[in-house]
């Protein structure tokens, strides 16, 4: 059991990444409090995520992983456009790239777990604070970092940041750095194996490798993933956004005439599929960071896309993590 002079730390954001640093903090012997803004369960995100698979062996081997947790591992990326002129499918290369697909929720799962055990001897205890989203980071006139919430203030001696890309903790470690617009948006979607039966030749290609297609602008990414039960086919597409973009809009039918008019059919075909399991849309941002400053970094990433880094701010000493690094989509 932790003591009662145990180092308290507190990380802010609740899902990949901010799991599995309340877990290694809570194997350190720290006791560990996670802020969730989100008052639903994480499980149910159906999303991909691709772990290199150096990394997702390193992450079973300490413990963090399961073993026998499913994943969708592939050797080979094959790039593909649309024939000119035509609709059907011209290949342009296969390269070696392995990966290790994953599906979001299952992910997140194991991680959560362990972040609530705290059994082992020596480790500290870890409290998940659903539904408390963090207002505020700050410092303390005695040195230490404060996490102020609804409810009030909390002082710890660490605190991670694993917020994403409004991070409450990148506006202490850089104050006024914000992200900008990069000027494309990311659409994800998931959708169920038994309902392709139709692609047969597609989903073959996509059990032995992950598919690029390129297109002027932007390009789509199609790789599988487990689901619960019946496998699922993952894509993202990133791309310029509509002309008049409304943030309230369903994006499917802009995507879906995207597809339409840059894939080759059959994977227009699949990206304008009805049955869906899961769609999300995120625009991307550039955070740009001025070295020198203290866990100075420069990063690109759009909300929803894979996992921020996990940055830690203990007060007067500028330190900087990450968790899961190398986690996320692929691009």
């Amino acid at each position: 059991m932790a003591t009662a002079t145990a180092l308290r730390i507190g990380v802010v954001g609740g899902s990949i990444a901010g799991c599995a640093a309340a877990v290694a903090g809570s194997r350190a012997g720290a006791d560990v409090t996670v802020y969730e803004r989100s008052g639903a369960e994480l499980q149910d995100r159906g999303f991909g995520i691709v772990i290199p698979p150096p990394l997702h062996r390193e992450l079973v081997a300490s413990g963090y992983l399961d073993a026998r947790m499913e994943t969708a591992p592939v050797a080979t990326r094959v790039w593909l456009t649309r024939e000119p002129g035509g609709r059907s499918t011209r290949e342009l290369a296969r390269q070696p790239s392995p990966v290790t697909p994953c599906n979001w929720g299952l992910l997140w799962r194991p991680l959560r777990a362990s972040a609530g055990a705290g059994a082992s001897a020596g480790a500290g205890a870890v409290r998940y604070l659903r539904g408390e989203p963090a207002t505020s980071v700050g410092e303390s006139p005695d040195g230490r970092a404060v996490v102020t919430t609804a409810r009030g203030e909390e002082r710890y001696d660490i605190v991670m940041g694993a917020d994403g890309h409004a991070s409450r903790t990148r506006q202490l470690l850089a104050p006024g750095v914000t992200p900008e617009p990069a000027g494309y948006l990311v659409w994800r979607g998931a959708i169920p194996l038994s309902a392709l039966a139709d692609h047969p030749r597609e989903l073959e290609l996509l059990r032995g490798a992950w598919v690029t297609i390129g297109f002027p602008g932007g390009h789509g990414i199609f790789y599988l993933i487990p689901g619960t039960g019946d496998r699922l086919l993952a894509y993202a597409i990133y791309g310029r956004p509509p002309a008049s973009p409304d943030a309230d809009a369903d994006p499917g039918p802009y995507v879906r005439e995207l597809a339409k008019e840059h894939f080759p059919a059959a994977w227009a075909e699949i990206v304008g599929h009805g049955t869906h399991r899961t769609t999300a849309w995120h625009p991307v941002a550039d955070v740009q960071v001025p070295r020198g400053r203290p866990g100075a970094a420069a990063a690109r990433r759009g909300r929803g896309r894979g996992e921020p880094a996990a940055h830690g701010q203990r007060c007067g000493q500028g330190v900087a993590g990450r968790a899961l690094p190398g986690a996320g989509a692929p691009g």
